[in-house]
């Protein structure tokens, strides 16, 4: 192996700054790339090398895979229209699923506009970004039973092969049909059609489809969910619409998962955080019974005074609430409140985490080193942030146990 490839003796500050460096020069060549792949395609030249489509080009003469080969021939087609996007690209400020989403979108009178507003977004932000400018309709609802994996089997058809789609209306690369290069003979190429042949072995297709999205933005503030639920989860669905008829009579799907949703937010976020829960009241620091000044006990006689060697059974809960690993609800609330439900580590730069789930309890300072579980020493971190922090914790309460306690 090349030196190139050892970068285990490189310094942070090295690695970082040569990942930025390749980046950019990534950029660059991302933008003269589908400046050769728009020209290749205006002369035709895959034709005359012999492939039906510059997409059949890309695949078998440059090996690229097929998802990289559609994006990258959308994103070209985009430059070809719009060529202000060379520019964009090579800086970074757009990438190759940034123009496959905005490929159906663009005109000449809005393609200024959206390249500007698209800058330095994800693909999802870019998607919610035209639902919102574009409204679609609503999904239709429906529960229906999908063929069980063991029924499907895969034929491979001996077909020459037929134009390519190299993108859908969205310009997602999963459109493009995918030749299988098992074939029969060199100059025919398999295409694979499912049918369902319960008697015939068959390779089963369980697993979804690569890069399949839950929700899918429709507008500004609607969203289409797709999942496939057990005959376990249709039958809790059944229950749970014939349990809430008198209040959703309709039966709506959507209007069910809000409410159940919502209670299951409700009831995590008060186990979790203490949300929504009682401060329980400061119990009065009871007294017990002829311990007051001039009483005496019921046999006669006179009451034992209290002295400070015998601290009082308030006092001493006190001591031992203040050294417990319990994280009372109080405090609880009061941190997730303080953080705004996200992950409080913050990097030397100022960058805050943004991470929302697999989110803990964490002691500033730690509890072996007598860190109290308080609100101003408790913080919220991810799972990741929080192993880093476990190992010095383990290190500190080890130290602490191994002290010598005074006598």
């Amino acid at each position: 192996m090349s030196n190139q490839y050892r970068l285990a003796g490189s310094a942070n500050s090295e690695l970082v700054a040569g990942l930025s460096e390749l980046v950019q020069q990534s950029n660059v060549l991302i933008g003269q790339m589908l400046a050769h792949l728009v020209e290749l395609d205006e002369r035709k030249l895959h034709l005359e090398l012999g492939f039906p489509s510059l997409f059949a080009y890309c695949v078998e003469a440059l090996a690229m895979s097929e998802g990289s080969a559609g994006r990258r021939v959308a994103a070209a087609r985009v430059c070809r229209r719009f060529p202000e996007a060379f520019e964009r690209v090579a800086r970074g400020e757009l990438h190759l699923c940034a123009l496959c989403a905005l490929a159906p979108h663009l005109n000449e009178a809005n393609a200024t506009e959206l390249f500007v507003v698209c800058t330095g977004k994800t693909r999802r932000q870019i998607e919610q970004l035209l639902a919102a400018r574009s409204p679609r309709p609503d999904v239709r609802e429906q529960i229906r039973r999908l063929p069980a994996p063991s029924q499907v089997r895969v034929e491979v058809i001996s077909q020459p092969v037929p134009p390519p789609r190299v993108l859908d209306a969205l310009g997602d690369a999963r459109s493009v049909e995918e030749p299988i290069s098992r074939a029969a003979g060199p100059e025919t190429v398999g295409v694979a059609t499912i049918s369902a042949l319960p008697s015939v072995p068959a390779r089963t297709l369980a697993r979804p489809r690569p890069g399949a999205r839950e929700l899918e933005p429709l507008s500004a503030v609607r969203f289409g969910v797709h999942f496939t639920a057990d005959a376990e989860l249709r039958e809790l669905i059944e229950r749970a619409r014939a349990l809430a008829s008198h209040r959703i009579p309709n039966g709506d799907l959507a209007g069910l998962m809000k409410l159940v949703v919502a209670r299951f937010v409700e009831q995590e976020e008060k186990r979790r955080f203490g949300i929504g829960t009682r401060p329980h009241r400061a119990r009065s620091q009871e007294k017990p019974e002829n311990s007051a000044e001039g009483a005496a006990p019921p046999g006669g006689g006179s009451a034992p005074p209290r002295t400070s060697e015998a601290p009082t059974r308030a006092a001493r809960s006190r001591r031992i609430e203040k050294r417990t690993r319990h994280v009372s609800a109080q405090v609880r609330r009061e941190t997730h409140a303080r953080d705004g439900g996200q992950c409080a580590f913050v990097s030397p730069d100022g960058r805050r985490c943004s991470a929302t789930a697999l989110l803990e309890f964490d002691h500033v300072k730690p509890f072996a080193r007598s860190g109290a579980a308080d609100t101003p020493n408790m913080r919220l971190l991810c799972k990741r942030f929080g192993a880093i922090h476990l190992a010095a914790k383990i290190a500190a309460r080890s130290c602490s146990e191994s002290r010598p306690r005074a006598r």
